[in-house]
């Protein structure tokens, strides 16, 4: 019996020979984890979970990002509080064998406490850990991590430092592109593709605010460049409210001026522009500029008292600051999970522009997925 378990173990391991960290490898991982907090915070320790998603640079040096998620309370147990973390950084790994490696990782962490006071702070913190992996099939391993976080001062206490220990495990899967470090070829190819995320805006009278946003576009690729044209529509989750100048009106809700206020929940925008990609790897960057039609949909005009001219002309007044051109800069990743197939996020700023329900620039963040449904290129049949 002794003898069919080390057969087994043999086969197992020249069977995942290859199983190790290679360049250009991705990582999407999940875990469990368990936090110790600073003492000085009176927070109970408490176990939470998160996921990774990391690149190999090359065989031995990793970039990966991490988000964590800690439901507690404080140690009387009268205050329920959550901690979010986000860290990225960098891993170094160390082959012990051609299963499993020792790992070394250090970076940036942000975390979010919350949900009241005194725990409503964000902290700013340095890392530095030990973990292992420990590959059980070619594209799946086993993976622990022991963190250490610091940071040089203290909310409670001053010439004190922070230090949160967090220990995790779980199980990554690794994407091992068929084609070690040189990427898939994407030149000359259509692809539709969706996307959503995040709609950063603000207006006259009210701050930035987050809303959703979501939308399809069209990606005519060549060489290193591409040919781009988005549809996207921006869904508030509550009105937003702007005024505009109107001299039929006695004031508004920023004072008496001659104004009005004006309301809308809904944004779209269309887009055309061109994208440029430097490299042509299973992780590229990519960034691009052009130019957007955005307008706001369906604003109303508040008129209290307005006789049917006095009215018509505050709506179109309303409706002429509703729509504008404006440039836009896009930078992102792409992850090329093969010539036909690849998820990318990507940060999009707007330009601003005057007489405009909308002030000052826009900010989108955004995640999505393309599809090639063919060549843009067509090929040579028959030669004459």
């Amino acid at each position: 019996m002794k003898r069919l378990v080390l057969l087994v173990g043999f086969v197992t391991l020249v069977a995942n020979s290859a199983a190790a960290q290679r360049s250009q490898n991705i990582e999407f991982g999940g875990f469990g984890s368990w936090w110790r907090f600073d003492p000085s915070f009176l927070i109970k320790n408490g176990f939470g979970g998160g996921a990774r998603i990391g690149y190999n640079l090359s065989d031995r040096l990793g970039l990966e990002v991490t988000g964590d998620y800690i439901p507690t309370t404080n140690l009387a147990a009268t205050q329920n509080i959550t901690v979010s973390t986000v860290s990225t950084g960098l891993v170094l790994n160390f082959p012990v064998g051609d299963q499993s490696s020792i790992l070394a990782s250090g970076g940036y962490s942000r975390m979010i406490f919350g949900k009241a006071a005194p725990y409503d702070f964000t902290q700013h913190l340095v890392y530095g850990g030990l973990g292992f992996r420990l590959f059980v099939s070619h594209h799946v391993a086993l993976r622990g991590d022991v963190r250490a976080q610091y940071r040089w001062d203290n909310p409670y206490y001053t010439n004190a430092f922070t230090g949160q220990v967090q220990g995790s495990i779980g199980a990554s899967y690794f994407f091992i592109p068929p084609q070690q470090g040189r990427g898939f070829n994407t030149n000359f190819q259509w692809y539709w593709g969706a996307q959503g995320g995040f709609f950063l805006s603000k207006t006259n009278t009210q701050p930035y605010v987050y809303d959703p946003i979501v939308g399809g576009h069209w990606l005519i690729t060549s060489r290193r460049t591409a040919l781009y044209v988005a549809y996207e529509q921006a869904l508030f989750l509550s009105d937003a409210n702007a005024v505009i100048f109107d001299p039929n009106s006695s004031g508004c809700s920023v004072g008496s001026a001659p104004c009005r206020d004006v309301t809308f929940n809904r944004v779209r925008r269309l887009m055309f522009g061109v994208l440029a990609y430097p490299t042509q790897k299973v992780i590229e960057p990519f960034g691009g500029t052009g130019f957007a039609i955005m307008q706001i949909l369906n604003p109303v005009v508040d008129c209290p008292g307005c006789d049917l001219s006095q009215f018509s002309q505050a709506d179109e007044r309303a409706n002429d600051a509703s729509s504008k051109a404006f440039f836009w800069v896009m930078a992102g990743l792409q992850i090329n999970y093969s010539s036909k197939l690849n998820v990318f996020a990507h940060w999009l700023l707007t330009s601003s522009a005057s007489n405009f329900l909308l002030q000052s620039n826009t900010h989108s963040l955004q995640g999505g997925v393309r599809v090639s449904l063919g060549t843009s290129k067509e090929g040579i049949g028959e030669r004459h």
